[in-house]
């Protein structure tokens, strides 16, 4: 029985700039860093899925990076994540917005451009 999503692969230039920006900037924990294999994986502190941060796989175009990613981080305060993820220079190219759903969306990108929406 599938019963949770355990990783999910975001595609990127460099390692070494999506650890910095991941969990320097964002603060994810490192779950697994292998430099030498190319294997890196953050997570939230708490979460279950992480994030794969790996250069595109031979014969894959460079058109996997960057853009919406369709995966969003969700948050229990947005103005605080916000102004922290902010100061820590994470760029913002939506700004905490409400919803028609209700809720308040902002939308980020990391250092290749990819987009991720931050929920609360």
């Amino acid at each position: 029985m599938i019963n949770r999503i355990q990783v999910t692969t975001v595609f990127v230039k460099d390692q070494d700039k999506a650890r910095e920006f991941y969990v320097h900037k964002m603060g994810l924990k490192s779950k697994i860093d292998m430099p030498d294999f190319g294997w890196l994986e953050v997570m939230p502190d708490g979460g279950e899925t992480s994030l794969s941060l790996a250069k595109p796989f031979p014969g894959m175009p460079e058109s996997v990076i960057g853009g919406p990613k369709g995966i969003i981080f969700n948050t229990t305060d947005i103005k605080a994540d916000h102004a922290r993820l902010k100061a820590a220079g994470v760029q913002f190219v939506q700004e905490p917005t409400p919803q028609p759903w209700g809720g308040i969306e902002a939308r980020f990108s990391d250092p290749d451009g990819n987009v991720f929406s931050l929920v609360e």
